[in-house]
C-alpha cells in the first residue's frame, strides 16, 4: 500500500518537513514544532517520508501516525538544545527514538523517561511504546524500569486502539529474543525470564485488568 502523506496530514503548516511534524505531533503548537524543526537536517522531509523503509503506522486517541523506521539525523550539541522548552525537547526526544544508532536511541529514551511522570506529555506514549519490539536488550530495560502505573495506562490504551500492533509487537519480542539470544547465546535466558518477555506479561496483565473493570 502506498501512503499520501497529503491525505494523512492535510491543512497543515507551509513546509514538508512542518507538516510531518505536525503529523506525528498534531497536539504541539506550531511554534514548538518551528524550535525542533531549525535543529534538524535540511533532508529531515525526505527522511521523515522515506518510502524504502517499513512505517510504524500508530492510532493514537483517534489519529493515525506514520512513524518512520529509521532517521539518521546528526545529533546536535547540548548547547543547541539547552534552550528548548520542555514540550520541544520531548519532540525532539522522540524524533531521535526513531534514530539507527541504538545507543543515541537509548540515550533518548532514558531523557525522555527521566522527567517527572506529570511532565511527560502524552504525544509521547506511540513513540516509546514502539520500543517495545526493540531488539537491543538495554532499551528495554530501560523502558521496563520506568514503566509507572500512569505510563502502563497509556500503553494499555494504546493497544486497544491498535490490537494488530500489538500482536506484531509481541512477534518481534519473541523473534529477536530467538535470534540475538537463544541462538547465539549460552546460558541465555528462557523466555519467559527474558525482559522484553517480562514486560509483554505485565502488558497483558494490565489489559486483562482494564477488561475486568
Amino acid at each position: 500500500m502506498t501512503w499520501s502523506w497529503d491525505a494523512i496530514v492535510p491543512k497543515l503548516p507551509a513546509g514538508r518537513a512542518l507538516r510531518l511534524l505536525a503529523g506525528l505531533f498534531p497536539s504541539v503548537a506550531e511554534s514548538d514544532l518551528r524550535a525542533v524543526r531549525a535543529l534538524l537536517p535540511a533532508d529531515t522531509a525526505q527522511q521523515l517520508a522515506a518510502t524504502g523503509q517499513p512505517l510504524r503506522l500508530i492510532a493514537w486517541r483517534g489519529t493515525a501516525l506514520v512513524l518512520p523506521y529509521r532517521v539518521y539525523f546528526p545529533v546536535p550539541g547540548a548547547e543547541q538544545v539547552r534552550g528548548l522548552t520542555s514540550t520541544q525537547r520531548q519532540v525532539f526526544h522522540c524524533l531521535y527514538l526513531r534514530h539507527h544508532d541504538g545507543y543515541v536511541r537509548q540515550r533518548h529514551l532514558e531523557a525522555l523517561l527521566a522527567l517527572a511522570p506529570g511532565e511527560l506529555a502524552d504525544f509521547t506514549t506511540p513513540f516509546t511504546f514502539s520500543l517495545l519490539g526493540e531488539y537491543v536488550r538495554e532499551i528495554v530495560e530501560v523502558l521496563a524500569r520506568h514503566l509507572t502505573p500512569g505510563l502502563e495506562a497509556s500503553y494499555v490504551r494504546l493497544i486497544r486502539e491498535n490490537p494488530l500492533y500489538w500482536q506484531q509487537t509481541q512477534g518481534r519480542v519473541a523473534s529477536y529474543w530467538d535470534c540475538y539470544y537463544r541462538i547465539r547465546r549460552r546460558g541465555a535466558p528462557r523466555f519467559r525470564h527474558y525482559v522484553g518477555a517480562q514486560l509483554l506479561a505485565r502488558l497483558q496483565q494490565a489489559c486483562r485488568q482494564a477488561a475486568s473493570a
